[in-house]
């Protein structure tokens, strides 16, 4: 597969420019033609300050995907301290509905109604506790469908950017990775100017995306999953933080995206009139059950009928969430049941055409239906047959990355933010070198005397227990940081966690051997300890194994624990394998603990390094004129009474390597439960 991919060319990750070769700051709609059939208004247009230059740039249509979902529950488990027993909890208490293509649906509800809840069991976000079934086009969806994944998005509701990309380079790195290397850069391009242009962020393509604004973030979240061009939009809370002008906005690009065709599904808490009436559908939560499914117009006659009356200039939404908070002494199960009984007929007469057997997985997703058939799938056309040919094809040939090609991607993403951020690389190179020359200070001289070798001997735990913690606490932060960005990028199917995973560790190994490296270096000199260059080979290959060993025990901590915990427990661990290689002998330890002694690559680093430093057949060290007496003249001496003379230096590589190797097994293990098993 390799072959067949040509390796990322460098500009690729680069914003587009004039044909001079200039950046430019003029919006690329200004190239573009600006007719229009329709007069821009809420429901139709997404506002920018410049409607009337901004071009409309319509995708290619998709499948037509209409989502149904029938007695759906969700339950948690729960640990009651206070009575000693585990609780189940019922968030979701079967609900159903449907939620139809070309339509905007709203999933509204007070706080803690379940609405977020459903949208991550629709998304098939959350798979454990859910029971029901979820239908897409009438066939039945497996659990962590693969198809369903492929024509979905979901945006959170905390907008994950990485703050130190440019807009233009998120853009053009996210279309490399869904869109591959069998698709054209040139194509890719053209395809994210026209989505900026859509989204009104064509003048913020060369703006970093920690300097835009809440609205802009969402809209390039936004940006970011249509590339793919799914069928299928999910939202969490779009409008949260935004202020009334961006949330007009925002929901205008969503109703837009409805219209084009797509199954567009978002929780809103409590939107303004003006949002409310922009949503084509609406389903109501309250207290995991459904008190309103219908259109956004039917809702007032609606609640009239079953006895609530919504006063006159009073915002429909916000008389819905005071109904829905039990302000009104009615009872949800009832509203339940009402609603239930009163399902829309146009709903039902169009899932009646649409096949109810068989899983999604073997399913051939129907041709988009044209506006005037009134959302029905008619009878198909040797028109519309092969425009699905095309669309296979398409698809066929926009298969996302190969595996290399997404490691590529992933490291070069990940060494540019570096770049950006370069004060904290910068901060552990300068603090590795301070920190030797301080220690070379204080050590100055001990490596080759005998009256000094308590001194060396300090010198050494030191500088193990240095290496150690900045190896394990400097990549302790990494995974709990861009946890939110991975779960996102890796839901949507950006890329896979292998990748991933080596593109952050292949950074991280090389830089903290060179951190450590400048420490060793500069100490090690200055002590005096160089007597023999293959002595000084070998303090560098163990000393750097010990503290690629801790970064290993950091980053599995880092995916494992959460932060308050991870940083807490990290030290911890570190200081109880120290333990067993300081001032320790094999048999003063407690049998209960000496399974310890054998897995502490701690202990295994520092005597190891020891045995470089005074093993291996060293000459007798200098013993100063002023002393009466060097016990520790032949360093074997101090060694032996160590009980450390007995070390395999091939064997204490071997065992540091099998260290790293396993616990950087473990960290994908656990970062793949937390992505998969959800």
């Amino acid at each position: 597969m390799a072959k067949l991919e040509a390796k990322p060319r460098r500009e690729g990750l680069k914003c587009w420019q004039k044909d001079d070769g200039s950046s430019s700051e003029i919006s690329i709609a200004e190239s573009s033609s600006s007719d229009t059939d329709c007069q821009p208004n809420n429901n139709t247009m997404y506002h920018t300050n410049n409607v009337e230059e901004q071009s409309i740039y319509s995708f290619p249509r998709r499948e037509a995907v209409d989502i149904s979902f029938k007695n759906l529950k969700y339950t948690v488990k729960t640990v009651n301290f206070s009575k000693c027993q585990i609780e189940t909890k019922e968030i979701l208490r079967g609900v159903s509905g449907t939620f139809a293509s070309g339509r905007l649906t709203a999933i509204m509800g007070p706080s803690g109604a379940g609405k977020s809840t459903l949208l991550n069991v629709l998304a098939s976000y959350v798979e454990r506790g859910v029971s029901g079934t979820v239908k897409v086009n009438g066939k039945n969806r497996s659990a962590n469908s693969e198809k369903f994944r492929e024509m979905s998005a979901y945006i959170h509701q905390d907008d994950a950017l990485r703050p130190w990309l440019k807009v233009c380079e998120a853009m053009v790195v996210a279309a490399h990775l869904k869109l591959g290397y069998k698709v054209s850069h040139e194509y890719k391009i053209n395809l994210v100017k026209q989505i900026l242009t859509l989204l009104g962020l064509e003048k913020r393509y060369n703006t970093f995306t920690a300097k835009l604004s809440g609205g802009q973030k969402k809209r390039l979240a936004i940006a970011l999953e249509l590339i793919s061009n799914p069928p299928i939009l999910f939202l969490d809370e779009p409008t949260t933080g935004l202020d009334s002008s961006s949330c007009t906005q925002c929901i205008s690009l969503l109703k837009r995206l409805a219209q084009e065709g797509r199954t567009v599904i978002c929780t809103i808490h409590q939107p303004s009139a003006l949002l409310f009436e922009m949503f084509d559908d609406l389903y109501t939560v309250s207290q995991g059950y459904c008190i309103y499914q219908g259109t956004v117009k039917e809702l007032v006659p609606y609640l009239s009928d079953i006895g609530l009356h919504c006063p006159n200039y009073h915002n429909p939404a916000d008389y819905l969430i005071e109904v829905a908070s039990g302000e009104y002494g009615t009872d949800m199960s009832k509203m339940s049941m009402i609603a239930s009984s009163r399902k829309r007929e146009d709903i039902n007469e169009k899932l009646a055409v649409i096949p109810s057997e068989g899983d999604l997985d073997d399913a051939n997703i129907g041709f988009i239906p044209p506006p005037e058939s009134g959302g029905v799938i008619l009878v198909e056309t040797e028109r519309q047959k092969i425009f699905k040919g095309s669309l296979r094809r398409n698809r066929r040939s926009s298969e996302g990355a190969s595996v290399i090609m997404q490691f590529w991607l992933l490291f070069w993403r990940n060494v540019v933010c570096h770049r950006r951020h370069h004060y904290i690389l910068v901060c552990r190179i300068l603090a590795h070198t301070i920190i030797g020359a301080l220690f070379g200070y204080l050590y100055s001289g001990v490596g080759p005397l005998a009256t000094t070798v308590f001194g060396n001997y300090v010198y050494v735990y030191g500088t193990t227990l240095l290496i150690v913690y900045t190896g394990k606490m400097s990549v302790m932060m990494s995974f709990p940081i861009e946890m939110e960005m991975l779960k996102r990028e890796h839901f949507n199917r950006w890329y896979k966690l292998g990748p991933y995973f080596f593109s952050i560790i292949l950074f991280e190994i090389p830089f903290q051997m060179i951190c450590a490296s400048t420490y060793l270096v500069i100490s090690y000199w200055l002590t005096g300890n160089f007597v023999e260059e293959w002595r000084f080979f070998y303090f560098m290959i163990l000393a750097l194994l010990a503290t690629l060993s801790a970064q290993s025990w950091g980053f599995f901590f880092g995916a494992t624990l959460p932060v308050k915990i991870a940083v807490f427990a990290g030290p911890v661990v570190a200081v109880l394998f120290s333990v067993f290689g300081f001032c320790n002998k094999y048999i003063d330890i407690t049998p209960l603990f000496r399974w310890m002694w054998h897995i502490s690559y701690y202990r295994v680093g520092f005597h190891g390094i020891l045995n470089t430093v005074y093993g291996m057949n060293r000459k007798d060290l200098t013993c100063p004129d002023t002393a009466m007496y060097c016990h520790f003249k032949k360093s074997n001496v101090f060694l032996t009474e160590m009980m450390i003379n007995d070390i395999s230096m091939e064997g204490g590589i071997f065992m540091m390597s099998i260290v790293i190797v396993v616990m950087h097994m473990l960290t994908i293990g656990v970062l793949w439960v937390k992505l998969n098993k959800r």
